[in-house]
This record gives structure tokens, C-alpha cells and sequence, in this order.
């Protein structure tokens, strides 16, 4: 039962069937009136989205864009924070050579900044003196050379997950597989101890075909040779429960083999000769 609240599709169902409660207390037909109040206006903003997110479980492939988002947001939040620094920097120049019946206020000058630096460029508020344009144009000029970094990184983190598709979304989809029958990370050591025939600490190919069929994972023999070969990085034709772990359960891997964080670090400053 616990495991039902582990897969966010599920959520997005109860939370899909929650409006009901309320649409019969205040009548199954909305209308947007003073009686029925904040709720019904709510409840109409509400479900339209909820039932909308119900379709992400059609498309399997929102898992590239979570692994691509992941691994740009290591780079993002130092190329924001210079973002807003520019920003801050600019609204404050252009909110001083301005007239007040122009640019009323710091935020009012913030906006202009930020519609110019993405480039979006609504035309609702311009500067009016001469000095203000010359600050927009050197503006537009800096952001045009400033916003190809944050976007190059998110466009290099999108080509590198979608390159390693296949990978991805198999191990996704085995991860997914394997917490619907009740498996999880700590269960994969004894699962590799029970299926390894020769005792060698390792499952060739053949003895892992075996083992995803008798826990009834559901992937085609076609797809289990697959993820075979994406969990058997060093090409050796065997592979162990940490690598198992490693590929599928990434997150809990650390928590289950605290030992290999300490094999897999290496120092970063070497001492001074």
C-alpha cells in the first residue's frame, strides 16, 4: 500500500477526484457567481489543470526532461543570480536618468530590464531621455551575449540526455517496474545472491534474463538484454547488485553502500612539494 504514494501519477488521481468533495457541497454545475464565491472560482481554475497533469502518464518521455533539468541545475543558479545582479544594476541606472512621470518606480524600472534582457520587448514602457536609451541599448546588446549561457547550458544538459534516451528511459521504466512489485534498492543484493547459480558474486547475462523473468518485471527479453548491456559499463559480461543499484536506484545507492563514497572520492588538492 506504501508503495502506491511513491508513483506521483497516482497523486495526481487522488488530487483529480478531491474537487468532487467540494462541487457537491456547492452544486456539480459551476458558475462563477457572487453565492457560490472563492470556491467555485477556485475549483474552476483547479480541475481543468489537474486533469491536464492526469496525461503525463502517457508520455514516458517527461523523464528525459527531469534528468536534462537536473543536470543543468547545477550550472543555473550562479548564471541567475548574476542575472538578477544585472538586473538590479541596470533598473537602478536607468531608474535614475528617467523621468518619474516615465519610470514611476525602482520595480516599474526592473520590468523594463527584465522584458529587455530575454528579449521579449513588450514596447508598453520606453526610455524617453537620451541617457536612458543609450543604458537600454547597451542593455540589449550585453543580455543578447549574457542569456547564450544559461541557454547554451540547458541546451548542451537536453542533447546529452536525449543522446542516452534509450538508457534513460529503460532504467526509468525498470525502476518503476520493480516498486510496483514491492522491490526496492535493498531488496536487489539478495535478489542477485539468490539468482547467482555459479556463487561468483556476479550475474552473466544469462542468469540476469532469468532472474528479471522470475520476478515478473514485465520487459521483453529484447529490452532486459538491453538493460544488460547499459548496466555492464566495463564491458566485462557480468554485472553486480552496485552496479544494478548504481544505474537504477542512483538516488539510494550512497545510503545502501556508504563504503564506496569513500573509494569513489578522490582528493582534490594534492599536497604542495
Amino acid at each position: 500500500k506504501r508503495m502506491f504514494f511513491y508513483n506521483y501519477n497516482n497523486i495526481i488521481d487522488l488530487l483529480a477526484a478531491l474537487p468532487l468533495v467540494f462541487r457537491a457541497v456547492v452544486g456539480l454545475a459551476l458558475v462563477e457567481s457572487e453565492e457560490c464565491g472563492t470556491i467555485c472560482t477556485v475549483l474552476m481554475c483547479y480541475v481543468p489543470v489537474v486533469r491536464a497533469l492526469k496525461a503525463l502518464r502517457r508520455f514516458e518521455s517527461l523523464q528525459l526532461l527531469i534528468n536534462a533539468s537536473r543536470k543543468a541545475a547545477e550550472g543555473l543558479p550562479v548564471c541567475l543570480f548574476a542575472l538578477f545582479v544585472l538586473t538590479l544594476i541596470f533598473a537602478s541606472l536607468i531608474y535614475i536618468v528617467e523621468p518619474r512621470t516615465n519610470i514611476e518606480s525602482l520595480p516599474h524600472a526592473m520590468w523594463l530590464t527584465i522584458v529587455t534582457m530575454t528579449t521579449v520587448g513588450y514596447g508598453d514602457v520606453t526610455p524617453e531621455t537620451l541617457a536612458g536609451s543609450i543604458i537600454v541599448s547597451v542593455l540589449v546588446v550585453f543580455s543578447v551575449l549574457y542569456m547564450a549561457m544559461p541557454l547554451g547550458i540547458v541546451g548542451n544538459a537536453f542533447t546529452e540526455v536525449w543522446q542516452d534516451r534509450d538508457s534513460i528511459l529503460l532504467r526509468h521504466r525498470t525502476n518503476v517496474k520493480l516498486r510496483q512489485w514491492g522491490y526496492g534498492p535493498h531488496d536487489v543484493p539478495m535478489l542477485f545472491e539468490l539468482f547467482d547459480e555459479d556463487k561468483d558474486g556476479e550475474l552473466n547475462l544469462a542468469e540476469f534474463v532469468t532472474m528479471m523473468d522470475e520476478i515478473r518485471i514485465g520487459l521483453v527479453p529484447k529490452r532486459v538484454v538491453q538493460l544488460f548491456e547499459a548496466l555492464d559499463t566495463d564491458g566485462g559480461g557480468t554485472i553486480d547488485d552496485r552496479e544494478f543499484i548504481r544505474c537504477v536506484f542512483p538516488e539510494e545507492f550512497d545510503a545502501i553502500y556508504p563504503d564506496m563514497m569513500e573509494i569513489d572520492s578522490t582528493p582534490l588538492v594534492e599536497e604542495e612539494s
